[in-house]
């Protein structure tokens, strides 16, 4: 009797430690910076650094939709954010910002006075910030209502970034980028040459990075003077981000992708076959994942024909080794009009989201083989976001937000099989135990 007694109880401490271990993974990791929600996906980039990459198991996702949120005729060029209850918040050209319930149920939608291009990012408290081409940043509560706004001076198609004081920065047409408070006062601005379309990153140690139409990227320190300037040949449109030694990595319209020492100097850069406007996402091993698209840019309104584009030489999506060299390069679509504009995002198991022009979401996997791609009804410029189920939340120019997933299995939070049985097994041990001891 003694002996049995010995040997449940030991059977059921050790799935005890079996069930706190899984716990332990289980939790989700948090998003750098105490200023950003702890969240799947709190913002443009995910991170502080803007690395695109996740945390959560997307193995078992197959390209098969889950649900779609129709935003009307006008497309969603903004890249979801995806809330810690699972809301998902994405613009839309309609001049909207949406609140979607995990299901795919609107939950609430907010109204700009312009198109929203800009991708929203959640700070710690639920408030939801986002830019318009109404020239203001919005903060909006968790409910939907406003807080705030703050004027620039023309639009924000900048994605604000979140501190860990904090602060939101973005940029603005109006050639600043801008500081501002939680409350939404004016802590500082800095001024560039030109538009500011880039979405910032920010350091370890708080510097702010960002690029801009006078073709640099500026790194600004927190009390907002320049640290240093670094110049390419063109615009830079896409948005940097940073790896873990602090190397940031952005795209210029010169055709070519920038990896810059944290003191401002040029590490390397690799030259693609047309502009470089995709944002890039960086591996858990290195590697840089970026796009190459045409030479024409969309601001204002939606083009109505998206045909009427310039042709684009590039259509790829390339993999970079740190030390810049070609891992390898993807290529999505067949025609010259089939770029990549999208910034890629990267699962846990290391999958590669990207959207593109040819009107598809491609999963790529870390050999750079095609996985699955998903069709839309237009062009894909937004950028995918992973949810902690591994859903992929993308939008597309037909108007619609997608969300896409796999068959149902065991498999939880961080890919994690058999949580559910865990705690099945341990019920029916603590049962068992419960009637031998009222049965003597």
């Amino acid at each position: 009797m003694r002996f049995r007694k010995i040997l449940a109880l030991g059977t059921v401490s050790l799935l005890l430690m079996s069930f706190l271990t899984v716990i332990a993974v289980w939790v989700p990791e948090r998003a750098e910076g105490s200023g950003l929600a702890d969240s799947p996906w709190p913002g443009f980039g995910r991170d502080r650094k803007n690395t695109g990459r996740s945390p959560y198991d997307t193995s078992h996702v197959d390209g098969t939709e889950k649900w779609n949120f129709s935003t009307g005729r006008r497309g969603v060029w903004s890249s979801p954010a995806i809330g810690g209850d699972g809301t998902v918040y994405v613009g839309s050209w309609d001049d909207n910002l949406y609140g979607i319930n995990p299901d795919g149920i609107e939950k609430w939608n907010f109204s700009t006075g312009g198109g929203v291009w800009s991708s929203p990012a959640i700070g710690g408290d639920g408030t939801v910030y986002v830019g318009s081409g109404d020239y203001n940043l919005y903060a909006i509560n968790p409910d939907g209502t406003e807080k705030w706004n703050f004027s620039t001076g023309h639009w924000v198609h900048s994605s604000p970034a979140i501190g860990g004081d904090g602060t939101v920065y973005v940029g603005s047409g109006d050639y600043n980028l801008y500081a501002i408070n939680p409350d939404g006062t004016e802590k500082w601005n800095f001024s560039t040459g030109d538009s500011v379309n880039s979405s910032p990153a920010i350091g370890g140690d708080g510097t702010v990075y960002v690029g801009s139409d006078d073709n640099n990227l500026y790194a600004i320190n927190p009390d907002g003077t320049e640290k240093w300037n670094f110049s390419t040949g063109d615009f830079l449109r896409s948005s940097p981000a940073i790896g873990s030694d602090g190397t940031v990595y952005i795209g210029s319209d010169d055709d070519n992708l920038y990896a810059i020492n944290p003191d401002g100097t040029e590490k390397w850069n690799f030259s693609t076959g047309d502009s470089v406007r995709s944002s890039p996402a960086v591996g858990s091993d290195g590697t840089v994942y970026v796009g190459s698209v045409d030479s024409s840019l969309y601001t204002g309104t939606i083009p109505e024909n998206m045909e009427e584009k310039e042709p684009s030489l590039d259509n790829n999506l390339y993999a970079v080794n740190p030390d810049g060299t070609e891992k390898w390069n993807f290529s999505t679509g067949d025609s010259a009009w089939d770029s990549v504009w999208s910034s890629p995002a990267i699962g846990g198991d290391g999958t590669i989201y990207v959207g593109s022009y040819d009107d598809n979401l491609y999963a790529i996997n870390p050999d750079g083989t095609e996985k699955w791609n998903f069709s839309t009804g237009d062009s894909v410029r937004s950028s995918p976001a992973v949810g902690s189920d591994g859903t992929i939340y993308v939008g597309s120019v037909d108007g619609n937000l997608y969300a896409i997933g796999g068959e149902d299995n065991d498999t939880d939070r961080d890919g994690i099989p058999g949580f559910t049985h865990y705690i099945m097994l341990i019920s029916i041990f603590v049962a068992v135990i419960s009637k031998k001891k009222r049965t003597g």
